[in-house]
C-alpha cells in the first residue's frame, strides 16, 4: 500500500485495525494459529521440532525390515533384518541384525548415541570373532552394499542438529526447504544436505551433495504414518543415487512400539548372538 492510498482509506484501516485487536485479544495465549506458529520459527527450530515428534511416541521400538537393491539394469538384491532403536534424554542407540541372504546372516552395527558427543559405531561381519570400531573417513562408506552410509545410518532416527548450521531457503504452503551444513567439516562426509520438511514436521525427502556440491543421492520418505498427537514415521523409504546409479528400498514390513526392550540389545556382545 502506497502513501496516498493509505491516507484516502485511514477510515478504513483504522477499522481493520480494530477488528484485529479485539480478535487478538480473544484468542486465548499461546493458541496463535499454526500457521502464525510455523512461520516464527528458525530452521533449525524446524528441524529440531520434527525429530522431537518423531522420538516422543516411545523410548524404544523394533521394526522388520525388507531391503532391496537394484542397479542399472540388474536383478534386484534383497535382504531382511531387524531393527531396534532406544530413545535416550541426550540421543539414541542402535542396532541393526541381518537375517538375510545366508551370506549377510550375522552381519549386525551397533550406533551407540546415546550421548551424541560421544558417538560410536561398532560393526560385525559374520566371519568376524568381535565387532571392530566404525570411526573416521570409514563412517563416509556405504553399508552393507546399500546406499546407506554409516553416517546415514545414524541420522536415521534422530539428527545431531548441535554440529549443523541451518538455513532456510524457502517456505511455502507445502513446508520448509532447508539447507544443512556441518559446522565442522569432519563431522560430515557432505558438503551439505538440503532437507524438505512438510507441515506436520515430517521430514519427506533430504538430498545429499559432496564436497564439490555435486548431488550424490536423494533420500525419500514416500509412505509416512502420521499420529494423531504429532509424530512421524516412513514405512517406505527410497534412496537414489545418482552417481552410483543404484537403488536402495527400505520397506518396513512390522513395527512394534516397545518400552521393555532389554538394554542388553545395545551392547557389543549382543551383536555376535
Amino acid at each position: 500500500m502506497n502513501l496516498l492510498s493509505f491516507t484516502t482509506t485511514r477510515g478504513t484501516f483504522a477499522l481493520r485495525a480494530a477488528v484485529l485487536l479485539a480478535a487478538s485479544l480473544l484468542q486465548p495465549f499461546g493458541m496463535m494459529p499454526k500457521a502464525n506458529a510455523a512461520t516464527a520459527l528458525t530452521a533449525e527450530q524446524i528441524v529440531e521440532r520434527s525429530w522431537q515428534l518423531y522420538r516422543q511416541h516411545t523410548p524404544a521400538e523394533q521394526e522388520q525390515i525388507l531391503l532391496q537393491t537394484t542397479k542399472d539394469s540388474q536383478a534386484t538384491r534383497e535382504k531382511t533384518l531387524v531393527r531396534w532403536t532406544r530413545y535416550q534424554a541426550s540421543g539414541e542407540q542402535v542396532v541393526i541384525k541381518f537375517d538375510s541372504p545366508a551370506a549377510d546372516s550375522g552381519l549386525a552395527l551397533l550406533i551407540d548415541r546415546a550421548e551424541r558427543e560421544q558417538q560410536q559405531m561398532w560393526l560385525r561381519l559374520p566371519s568376524w570373532v568381535k565387532a571392530r570400531r566404525v570411526q573416521g573417513e570409514r563412517q563416509a562408506q556405504y553399508f552393507a552394499g546399500t546406499d546407506f552410509t554409516f553416517e546415514d545410518n545414524a541420522e536415521l532416527s534422530g539428527e545431531a542438529t548441535e554440529r549443523y548450521n541451518y538455513r532456510l531457503l524457502d517456505a511455502s504452503k507445502n513446508g520448509w526447504w532447508i539447507e544443512a551444513t556441518a559446522k565442522n567439516p569432519s563431522d560430515s562426509a557432505y558438503g551439505k544436505r538440503e532437507i524438505w520438511v512438510d507441515l506436520d514436521f515430517a521430514i519427506t525427502r533430504i538430498d545429499y551433495f559432496d564436497s564439490n556440491l555435486g548431488l550424490i543421492k536423494t533420500l525419500q520418505n514416500i509412505e509416512l504414518k502420521k499420529f494423531p498427537s504429532g509424530g512421524w514415521r516412513p514405512d517406505l523409504m527410497e534412496m537414489r543415487n545418482q552417481q552410483e546409479a543404484r537403488l536402495t528400498v527400505l520397506k518396513v514390513k512390522a513395527r512394534q512400539f516397545d518400552s521393555t526392550i532389554a538394554g542388553q540389545i545395545f551392547s557389543q556382545e549382543f551383536l555376535g548372538d
